[in-house]
């Protein structure tokens, strides 16, 4: 006898009083959106990581790109200043000069993507010194927008 009480009590255990308005799924739904909402959160999070990251890394570049323009600049007036008035044939008469005079630069100069700079000596803006650009994230110097 006692066996077949214990019987009972596990099967009606299983069961649940529904509402009339409920169905008999409607549990599972709601389990499955509460286990929803934290996943959805997380990859909201994800998402607004990777973008502000994005932006650091593209700030990041354009700095670089800036500081490369500017030391291009410096070193084309350097060697001007050098071989009176020449221009350099390229970036890399500033790293290797012919004449054996101290290096204007380290290395080739590259922007903030790793692409190398574009120098038009004498420039067309000023005389006086190099025009000097990167074609931007896009890599192509094409692109008016791009270039700075």
């Amino acid at each position: 006898m006692a066996g077949t009480h214990q019987s009972k009590r596990a099967s009606s255990a299983g069961k649940r009083l529904l509402f009339p308005w409920e169905t008999p799924g409607e549990g599972a739904m709601r389990r499955a959106r509460r286990g929803a909402r934290p996943a959805l959160f997380v990859s909201v999070v994800f998402a607004a990581l990777y973008a502000l990251s994005s932006v650091h890394e593209q700030r990041r570049a354009m700095f670089a790109t800036r500081a490369a323009i500017t030391t291009v600049v410096r070193a084309v007036e350097a060697y001007r200043a050098d071989h009176e008035g020449r221009c350099p044939l390229g970036a890399e008469q500033l790293v290797a000069p012919p004449d054996g005079v101290q290096p204007y630069l380290r290395r080739v100069p590259t922007d903030g993507w790793g692409r190398p700079l574009r120098i038009q000596c004498p420039g067309r803006k000023n005389p006086d010194t190099a025009d000097v650009s990167s074609s931007g994230p896009t890599g192509s110097f094409d692109d008016p927008t791009q270039v700075f």
